[in-house]
């Protein structure tokens, strides 16, 4: 499975920055874990880079994305 992050912004859009992390279950997809709906133009990360952002990322999806990705799959820090 892939997941991709993507960021979910404030009322300034883009130019305000990134408020908050979400997790996608696949790359593309438009609708967050924790079925928030964002941004399709919204910048994107890989998976990888969860835990490791400088605005965290969404409680609900980073506990529903610690379920579906098998623990020690490779990554020390996870």
């Amino acid at each position: 499975m892939t997941h991709e992050l993507r960021a979910e912004y404030g009322p300034q859009g883009r130019s305000g920055g990134v408020r908050t992390w979400h997790i996608m279950r696949t790359a593309g997809a438009t609708e967050a874990m924790c079925g928030r709906t964002i941004d399709p133009d919204a910048e994107t990360r890989p998976e990888d880079d969860w835990g490791r952002t400088e605005r965290p990322a969404c409680q609900q999806c980073g506990s529903l994305y610690l379920h579906e990705v098998p623990h020690g799959s490779g990554d020390p820090h996870r």
